[in-house]
């Protein structure tokens, strides 16, 4: 079991959740409530707690289990959900009583392996950077990448900055808020994948109805459109699966790179995955991401927690290039890429 103090400072201290008004009240009454606390305790170790209870909840209540709580989720009432009032936290902490058998298991068997469909465009944007000045094939890589639905980011639609990119004929939709697209590079102009792999500790299998219904129960309560993106992408990556390597990528890291085709430039990304590292393993996950340079010439995209402030004012996520010239941070965009301010730096990525 976690220790119960450092769970209700991940709870008091989380950050990102404005685009839900449900999960931000309920993050208080977690951190306030000892019986909610050691219930979101039982998180498998290196795992966020606040994404791992509230998705296990969300989970239950989408399958169809009655109970009152589920008036406070347009997921499961859609419209006429009931705003976020007195009674919302005293109906979490019954529900979560009554229920702490199967959230139990939930927390002790699943991972937090939010697909946010959104963030594929760091994978596009960093195949367009790679553009710039490779015209010939790169390999990809997506560490932490779930069932691997953002390695089809060559397949998507994209209006970007109010400009359409992409496949235009795609069913997956992806509309960034970008307010001064100058910096970006030329996103319809793609290098040729020679090879695309992503690692993760278990993949959701795409063709399981349970651990799609997980991958869905991850997608907040108010996100509609988040799901419907998530849906769409779940079933054009089910018909055509990408590779996807299980295993811990300080582990498999270097078979994995062993497989990659020598000498060819290499895009490594991940995206709101170190903050699910252990801290005592990050050290050994940074080393194990750099590796895969040493047989090419890599680009590394990491959008984590960094807490930084768009040109615009807004807080947002740093978008860090790690290239053989140093790292920068080249981007600050919302944690789940609703919007992406680019910096000048990302001018001299190469």
């Amino acid at each position: 079991m976690r220790d119960i103090e450092d769970v209700a400072e991940a709870f008091r201290t989380a950050r990102g959740f404005g685009s839900s008004p449900l999960y931000s009240r309920l993050l208080t009454v977690v951190a306030e409530d000892e019986a909610l606390l050691a219930l979101a305790a039982l998180t498998r170790h290196g795992q966020q707690p606040t994404f791992a209870l509230f998705g296990a909840v969300h989970h239950l209540l989408l399958s169809g289990v009655p109970d009152p709580l589920a008036e406070y989720y347009p997921s499961v009432v859609g419209a006429a959900a009931r705003p976020v009032d007195g009674d919302t936290g005293p109906a979490f902490a019954r529900f979560c009583a009554a229920y702490s058998g199967p959230i139990s298991s939930l927390l002790g068997t699943r991972l937090v392996q939010t697909n946010q469909v959104q963030r594929a465009l760091v994978l596009r944007l960093g195949l367009a950077l790679l553009r710039r000045t490779t015209p010939g094939p790169v390999c990809v890589v997506e560490v932490g990448c779930s069932a691997g639905l953002n390695l089809r980011a060559d397949r998507y639609a994209y209006t970007v900055g109010g400009t359409p990119v992409g496949d235009r004929g795609s069913s997956v939709h992806i509309e960034v808020d970008v307010p001064n697209p100058g910096p970006l590079p030329d996103l319809d102009q793609l290098p040729e994948i020679a090879d695309a792999v992503g690692i993760d500790l278990a993949p959701p299998d795409l063709t399981d109805v349970d651990d799609r219904a997980w991958l869905r129960a991850l997608v907040w309560p108010e996100n509609s459109h988040q799901a419907a993106q998530l849906q769409a992408a779940m079933a054009e990556a089910a018909a055509d699966p990408p590779r996807v390597v299980a295993g811990n990528a300080i582990e498999v890291g270097p078979t994995v790179a062993a497989t990659l085709p020598p000498g060819l430039p290499r895009l490594v990304v991940h995206t709101a995955t170190r903050i699910h590292v252990p801290a005592e393993d990050r050290p050994a996950f940074d080393a194990a991401v750099a590796a895969f340079g040493v047989d090419g010439p890599m680009l590394h995209l990491a959008l984590e927690d960094d807490q930084l402030v768009a040109p615009s004012g807004r807080p947002g996520c740093g978008l860090t290039a790690t290239d053989e010239a140093g790292s920068r941070t080249v981007a600050v965009a919302d944690g789940h890429l609703a919007w992406l301010e680019p910096l000048p730096a990302m001018n001299d990525v190469a």
